[in-house]
């Protein structure tokens, strides 16, 4: 539970102040692009904004409702200069928000948010917000400015987010399970700033969350008569910078969803980021996380992917479908880390009889610097593939296979390239019947569990037929995976 724990304590104490210390109704084409499957009696049109110097809320509200009545696939283009942006809501928006390019066009958070307004309103403290439609945003940067820019409880001057996707809100037909989003973001710089007692695990920020996708409820503690239904969100992110955030990329209460997180060749890159980010609390969904670079700074955290229940305000929804998470090209740069991805599937042990979440982790440089990171550490996931991944540097464990987790298969993967200093992995005694393949590691394994098993196969071809318990994990999972490209 390390860092979803801390996550949850995190969380209350920027909206609740618990922490005493820093301590649709559109149908949809089968791509990312844009709406454009419904007729519309409208030209798209291009809005074009440029900014006042003072404050362009209203403007920019304006031009969005213009695109909006010429129709889907109409663009607001903002031109090169700097927009001072306050809190705004932009409903069922079906097209584009455009710049100049990074650093060309800047939007900046305008300061002096009033959480007490929007938290009496059970509304999420985020600077921009969409709710419904059909979203591209590309060629920006949005930032926040330095120092202090909320005011009101809980007293820290941060906000919540930059940008926040929702499929519906507090303030709008909330719980309408008919309703959707999708989101498209591209070639976006993030970024944050440092505030002095601010939220954060490592650091202290202005902004909790760089983008983030998923109800917008306050608090997500409550617990309501009727609790809310996981949203219906499609999401998908390429060649954008993520710097100097609590929490870089935030999905959370997602169902039946497609994500992309990166492309090969167009991947993301995180910086001074506490956690990098995560999916959380979401069933049923796609997810590709490929071609990213996640550079986790000293005593920080990477990735979670995870189904732990966090959220008391969300109805406990089954898990009717294998969801999937193909993780694959990424470079992770851990400094004295603590660790790249965080795996947990708990409802394998809650929920035994729901399709389990499968994990494909393949083809990924994890580089450790001080001897203490923890590259992969899985809590209750079965049928794991851990493959033809490279290992260099120095950290304590390659893999940290604990809590029941059971089934895996580690294949062709490079540890030579790296020095440990506990062992290549470690399993713990509810750990059973993993299978390590290729490079003698019996010796360089605390196995405290049952039925695992380490050959010292040389793994030249990493689809060779090793046995019909491998033969049938690999089949189990790219299955799921061609279930994925079809999602």
């Amino acid at each position: 539970m390390i860092m979803k724990t801390l996550k949850t304590f995190m969380i209350l104490a920027t909206s609740l102040c618990l922490l005493l210390s820093c301590s649709r109704t559109y149908d949809y084409d089968e791509s990312f692009s844009c709406m454009t499957v419904k007729a519309s009696p409208f030209a798209p049109a291009v809005i074009t904004v440029e900014p006042d110097g003072v404050d362009d809320t209203p403007t920019l509200i304006s031009a969005f409702e213009n695109a909006k009545a010429s129709g889907p696939g109409s663009v607001v283009q903002l031109v090169e200069g700097e927009y001072h942006v306050g809190y705004m809501e932009v409903r069922d928006f079906y097209g584009f928000l455009k710049g100049a390019g990074k650093e060309k066009t800047i939007i900046t958070v305008l300061p002096g948010m009033d959480l007490d307004e929007l938290l009496a309103q059970h509304l999420l403290h985020c600077n921009m917000k969409f709710i419904g439609g059909d979203v591209n945003i590309s060629h920006l940067t949005i930032q926040t400015p330095p120092g202090q820019i909320s005011v009101g409880w809980p007293y820290m001057g941060h906000i919540y987010t930059l940008v926040n996707f929702s499929a519906t809100s507090a303030g709008y037909e909330l719980g309408n399970e008919s309703r959707s989003i999708k989101v498209v973001i591209d070639n976006v710089n993030f970024r944050g700033q440092l505030l002095e007692g601010g939220p954060g695990y490592v650091n202290s920020y202005n902004c909790l969350i760089g983008v983030r996708a998923g109800f917008d409820y306050y608090s997500p503690y409550e617990t309501l008569a009727q609790p809310l239904p996981r949203e219906r969100i499609d999401f998908k992110i390429t060649n954008c910078d993520f710097n100097t955030f609590c929490y870089g990329l935030g999905l959370e209460g997602i169902n039946n969803g497609r994500i992309i997180i990166g492309e090969n060749n167009n991947g993301n890159v995180f910086s001074n980021i506490d956690q990098q980010g995560g999916v959380w609390e979401s069933r049923n969904s796609a997810v590709t996380i490929e071609g990213n670079t996640f550079n986790i700074p000293e005593f920080s955290y990477g990735l979670d992917l995870d189904d732990y229940p966090y959220y008391t305000i969300l109805r406990n929804e089954p898990s009717g479908n294998n969801a999937v998470f193909d993780i694959r090209n990424n470079t992770f740069n851990m400094t004295n880390s603590t660790y790249a991805l965080l795996l947990r599937n708990i409802r394998t042990r809650t929920n035994p009889g729901e399709p389990v979440t499968v994990f494909q982790v393949k083809n990924n440089l994890f580089n450790m610097t001080g001897g203490y990171e923890r590259a992969l550490i899985s809590y209750y996931t079965v049928d794991m593939v851990i493959r033809n991944n490279r290992f260099t540097g120095y950290g304590d464990f390659a893999l940290r296979l604990v809590n029941y987790s059971k089934g895996g298969l580690v294949l062709g993967n490079n540890f030579s390239t790296a020095e440990f200093k506990s062992a290549v992995a470690y399993l713990t005694p509810s750990t059973s019947n993993w299978t390590f393949v290729g490079g003698n590691l019996a010796d360089k394994v605390m196995d405290y569990g049952t039925n695992n098993i380490f050959t010292g196969f040389s793994v030249n071809n990493s689809e060779a037929p090793f046995g019909e318990t491998i033969v049938d994990n690999l089949d189990f999972v790219k299955e799921a995976l061609r279930d994925l490209k079809g999602h």
